[in-house]
């Protein structure tokens, strides 16, 4: 893992780069909202994750629109299907019952989970829902992150990254920087569903562009623990309280300038300024909690 971790190091610095979000912004904005232009915006995104991680890569996808049920069913889905046949869809709604990840995943939005959160990996071509549904169209592996939309509290965008029995080169992939990856993507979808608006798409890329990874994880974890200490956040993330102080402050100067806030001269401007600006990354939620929902 220190040897994927240190090849992908600035991965998600390049994807945050000025350059890479605006042509995401701008596929987005140009490719029709059609079966087939989702089907082109999903197969741009897997151009985008094979760039920036090398050697990763995944042979289907799925990008879901949910709406659970009172009981946590998932009785209303709208799925684009990318190298995967229609059969599909027909075939998970009817063993949807046996997927035990899903009903994780919706628990904890923003957290990339696959079979081994919930059973030992030796054991997953045992599960009925592999049995049933995966084996038939070929999928071995599979990687979910769900994010809870803006002013909902049942409806879902869902990405499954799913490989062949082939595809071992990403079973062990640092979750985390999936989680990140797919975040700009999941603003893009929603911006394509209505969700968001094109300013609103423009700016969050805006506020997000020239991030390092740290300093993402940072305002993550920020964000997502409105009641935790900066103390209690910085051990939560392995660094010292010093550390995410000083890497706050640095987001906020330059998110003043960025957006040409107004500020006194005479006092120091609040890192609470950033809670205004970066409440979106509560879609995130916090990578450093517990995974809830998990089956005992």
């Amino acid at each position: 893992m220190a040897g994927i971790s240190r090849q992908y190091k600035n991965s998600i610095k390049r994807l945050l780069a000025s350059d890479s979000l605006e042509e995401i912004f701008h596929m987005a904005k140009v490719t029709p909202v059609s079966k087939e232009g989702d089907l082109a915006f999903s197969a741009f995104q897997n151009r985008v994750f094979e760039d920036i991680f090398p050697d990763f890569t995944y042979e289907f996808c799925t990008t879901s629109q949910i709406k659970l049920s009172e009981k946590g069913l998932a009785p209303d889905i709208q799925t684009v299907l990318w190298n995967l046949p229609e059969e599909c869809l027909i075939s998970y709604m009817h063993n949807a019952h046996l997927d035990t990840l899903s009903p994780v995943v919706y628990a904890n939005p923003g957290r990339a989970l696959n079979y081994t959160h919930i059973c030992r990996a030796e054991r997953v071509e045992d599960f009925p829902f592999f049995i049933n549904h995966c084996l038939k169209f070929g999928i071995y592996h599979s990687m979910s992150v769900g994010f809870l939309n803006p002013g909902h509290e049942s409806t879902f965008l869902s990405f499954d990254y799913m490989g062949d029995k082939n595809n071992v080169n990403w079973v062990s992939f640092d979750h985390i920087k999936i989680e990140l990856a797919s975040f700009p993507f999941a603003l893009a979808w929603f911006y394509r569903s209505g969700v968001f608006d094109e300013l609103r798409l423009k700016k969050l890329f805006f506020l997000l562009s020239g991030l390092t990874e740290s300093r993402l994880l940072n305002l993550r974890k920020y964000i997502n623990s409105p009641l935790q200490s900066f103390e209690q956040q910085a051990k939560d993330l392995g660094i010292t309280a010093s550390t995410l102080k000083e890497d706050l402050a640095m987001v906020r100067d330059k998110t003043i300038l960025k957006l040409g806030v107004k500020t006194d001269p005479t006092r120091n401007t609040p890192t609470r300024l950033l809670d205004q600006h970066y409440s979106f990354l509560s879609l995130l939620g916090d990578h450093t909690a517990e995974l809830v929902g998990m089956p005992s």
